[in-house]
């Protein structure tokens, strides 16, 4: 029957799986199989393979039930089992290499563990595998082989750099060298039509009034409230369709971005065309980066990539210090940037994989011209894993710490320009080398501290970084009050160092510390929080500049006080230690051994 011959293909691949690659590329529990033998109801055309695993508990088994996979594993079994006919030992069954003859054997014996079968002396299942099914199954064996012919394959460590290359130049962190661009619109006057004349008279050069002053950080602001928003929507697009479709999607919207900053000019009506494609290079790009972590799932130790990565999203912000070249103008600048992004959102096809990886491994099959179907993973059961996530304290303290930081980070990247410019006073050439060119390199400089960040995460555990998160964001918002331009010096390196904190928290912590089919899920749970939060920036902003005429002491201190409260509140903090180097290295490979020993007494 058609049951019966999923249920042995499945007690075979994993059998094979088992000896070839160990317990994490184990698809199903015997228990899991036996119920799905169970369902009636479901026609014989549905029971293959593939349709089988709709019946599956959602976001509970992560590999596929494919056909084809089911049947390379059915051979790869023959090859280890010389000695004739094979033995399940999960079920129970003894399949004979004359084909169709099975002997219930009483499954009784201690199984590896993540392994539920029921112990039930009257419960057998009996398989029934012709000699013909078996030729039909070598036959699909070498179709399969004929297809990986033509499939390249990459290392880790190539498919790193790519996801480097993608973050540093098409990220959403790009929208984080707003000094020059900034400067830049400053000097186009871009929303100085708002202002009355008498404002025009009085101001003399730079910006002219209040209301173009608000317009110009809502340029940021507003950037950055999309970079959070699409932090959500990415996050669970990426569960539900894999990382190509996702990549392919964001850097398209970063493309469309590009040229909206091209083509914008508020002289001409189109201002909010500026707002418009600044938000979605911000948003497009962060669906690439979400996408681009994807690969960190090939290590089996990720502290110091995953704070590696994520600096390169704040390098990124280097790119727009292009702008301040003599001879490059806006127009040109985006055009041709949008024309780029849009050959590595080409490239991008033709090397992330369809489906999300689950596993660690050291090369990626890629799928370059090959069109695939990604396995649509279903909502509900990301759902009801986040129902029980949610129920975790130390995920609600990160996820208002990081709603909150991410506000004072947001309000801070757009009025810094314009604190420096103050200070600055009449020496036109201190504030535009302060803006253009100190500004973005040391504030995104992330990566020199990175590496750091990463150490103490792989050996001490997250509570001491988010014990240095809090203090430095405390530590930024004091130096800004200093009227000083020698003093935000200083304040650009702590900016730095407060950022490469929070934002390896938002990968590695969500990495380490919670199922990883619920990784996209959860940092759309945190930039939930995070945009709820940035909500308050079209309050904040206007409130500065109209009614405290441009001093920004009153928010800072608004926004700084409250972050003494996280001190209260860090106990929560997981260590996490069993995914630190030693503890996690000690206990895998006593696992293995363990795994090997049982398997062989077994057999």
């Amino acid at each position: 029957m058609p049951t019966q011959r999923y249920i042995a293909l499945q007690m075979l691949q994993d059998r094979a799986l088992w000896e070839i690659r160990g317990p994490r590329t184990r698809r199903a529990s015997t228990a899991d199989l036996r119920r799905r033998s169970s369902i009636d109801s479901v026609l014989a055309a549905h029971h293959s393979a593939r349709s089988a695993s709709t019946h599956r508990p959602a976001g509970k088994l992560v590999e596929s039930t494919s056909d084809l996979s089911l049947l390379v594993a059915y051979v790869e079994a023959h090859v280890l089992t010389d000695d004739g006919p094979l033995q399940d030992t999960g079920a129970g069954n003894e399949v004979g290499a004359s084909g169709g003859v099975t002997k219930p054997v009483a499954s009784n014996k201690s199984l590896p563990e993540g392994e539920e079968v029921e112990e039930e002396q009257d419960e057998e299942v009996k398989t029934v595998l012709t000699l013909e099914e078996e030729e039909e199954l070598l036959d699909y064996h070498d179709d399969h082989e004929k297809v990986l012919e033509g499939r390249l394959q990459l290392s880790k460590e190539v498919m790193f750099m790519v996801s480097a290359f993608l973050v540093l130049f098409a990220s959403g962190g790009l929208i984080l060298g707003f000094g020059p661009v900034y400067s830049m619109l400053v000097r186009e006057n871009q929303w100085s039509e708002l202002c009355t004349e008498e404002e025009r008279q009085e101001a003399g050069g730079g910006v002219l009034c209040a209301a173009q002053e608000v317009r110009l950080q809502f340029v940021f602001s507003t950037g950055f409230l999309c970079l959070s928003a699409a932090n959500a929507f990415f996050g669970v697009f990426l569960d539900v369709v894999g990382p190509r479709v996702t990549i392919m999607l964001g850097l398209t919207l970063s493309a469309l971005g590009n040229f909206a900053l091209a083509f914008g000019d508020s002289h001409a009506g189109s201002g909010a065309w500026i707002i418009a494609g600044y938000s979605l290079v911000g948003a497009g790009g962060t669906g690439a980066y979400l996408a681009a972590f994807q690969i960190l799932q090939l290590y089996e130790v990720q502290g110091v990539v995953c704070s590696t990565l994520s600096s390169l999203f704040n390098c990124s912000g280097y790119v727009y210090m292009l702008l301040g070249l003599h001879g490059i103008t806006r127009t040109v600048f985006f055009r041709v940037y949008g024309v780029l992004v849009s050959v590595g959102a080409f490239v991008c096809f033709l090397l992330f994989p369809t489906n999300n990886i689950t596993r660690p491994r050291d090369f990626l099959t890629i799928p370059l011209c090959h069109i695939e179907v990604p396995r649509i993973n279903t909502p509900i059961g990301l759902v009801d894993g986040m129902r029980e996530e949610l129920k975790r304290q130390d995920l609600w303290f990160f996820a208002l710490l990081f709603g909150w930081v991410s506000l004072i980070f947001a309000f801070a990247g757009g009025a810094i320009p314009s604190l420096l410019v103050k200070l600055a006073g009449d020496d036109t050439n201190a504030a535009s080398f302060f803006t253009d060119i100190l500004y973005p390199v040391l504030v995104n400089g992330t990566f020199g501290y990175s590496p750091i960040v990463g150490y103490v995460i792989d050996h001490y555990g997250f509570k001491v970084i988010f014990l240095a998160c809090i203090a430095l964001v405390q530590l930024f918002i004091a130096l800004l009050l200093i009227p000083s331009l020698r003093v935000q010096l200083v304040m650009f390196v702590v900016y730095a160092m407060a950022q490469t904190c929070l934002y390896a928290l938002q990968f590695a912590y969500i990495i380490m510390c919670f199922p990883a089919e619920l990784y996209g899920t959860l940092q759309a749970f945190l930039a939930t929080v995070s945009f709820a939060f940035g909500l308050l920036n079209y309050v904040i902003n206007p409130w500065t500049q109209i009614y405290f005429d441009g001093s920004y002491t009153v928010v800072l201190l608004f926004l700084g006080l409250p972050t003494i409260l996280f001190y209260g509140f860090i106990h929560v903090v997981q260590g996490c230690e069993h995914h630190t180097v030693s503890h996690k290295t000690r206990k895998e490979s006593a696992a293995r051994e363990s795994l090997t020993e049982e398997s062989t007494r077994l057999l």
